[in-house]
């Protein structure tokens, strides 16, 4: 009888692992408003319930997605490795943003392309998601960008400052994008060497930002 259940557990844990593999597919394919339980449970081979039974709903399935997608896109395990490294803030920033570049530009996981939908057209449960758990990547990203300007982790500053910092990256991963990299120009037809060049010249503009913020607020309380 242990065996059974064991096995039983085993099952529904393989059952619900297909289905998130499943809906996150669909969803970077045609977005969530368009993805039904119907389709997912279609494409997992599985019963209609499968989707309440696991996840209570729809909306529950689709939090576990984009839980998937905070775990591999710039994962806090990585974020957290980079953060302890016996380097300078500069460097770590550098490795960060290295990082970034790599899955956006180099990856065609689902959970990339889910995270660029939502960029675009950002649905009701990822705000949400976005209130409730990326808070928890920013306080150590933000700690090294506030050590790099020499300025309090809670200075108001710092989070204007990432922002600042991380908008062209935020274009730049949209670039990648099949859809939107036609209308920017074409750049989804470049090449991998092209892509790199590129980054490169980005994040010299983001450090060539950030330093000017440095020496603008070098000395000066907020």
């Amino acid at each position: 009888m242990k065996s059974i259940k064991k096995n039983t557990r085993e099952d529904g844990a393989e059952t619900k692992a297909r289905l998130i593999q499943c809906a996150g597919r669909l969803i970077a394919d045609q977005g969530y408003d368009r993805t039904t339980s119907k389709d997912i449970c279609r494409l997992a081979g599985v019963n209609m319930a499968a989707v309440n039974y696991h996840f209570g709903s729809r909306e529950g399935l689709y939090q576990a997605v984009l839980d998937e997608v905070y775990h591999y896109v710039l994962s806090p395990v990585e974020i957290e490795t980079i953060y302890h490294m016996d380097i300078g803030p500069r460097e770590k920033l550098m490795k960060l943003l290295d990082l970034y570049v790599k899955e956006a530009l180099f990856s065609e996981s689902w959970q990339v392309k889910v995270s660029i939908r939502e960029l675009i057209n950002p649905s009701d449960v990822f705000t949400r998601f976005v209130e409730s758990y990326i808070g928890r990547k920013l306080t150590p990203v933000l700690d090294i960008l506030s050590s790099y300007l020499g300025l309090p982790a809670h200075d108001a500053r710092v989070p204007r400052a990432f922002l600042a910092a991380l908008s062209p990256f935020l274009i730049f991963l949209l670039s990648g994008h099949r859809q939107m990299g036609l209308v920017m120009y074409g750049l989804s037809k470049r090449d991998r060497k092209e892509k790199m060049e590129e980054a490169d010249l980005l994040k010299e503009f983001v450090f060539a930002g950030l330093d000017r913020l440095k020496e603008k607020w070098k000395g000066k309380e907020k």
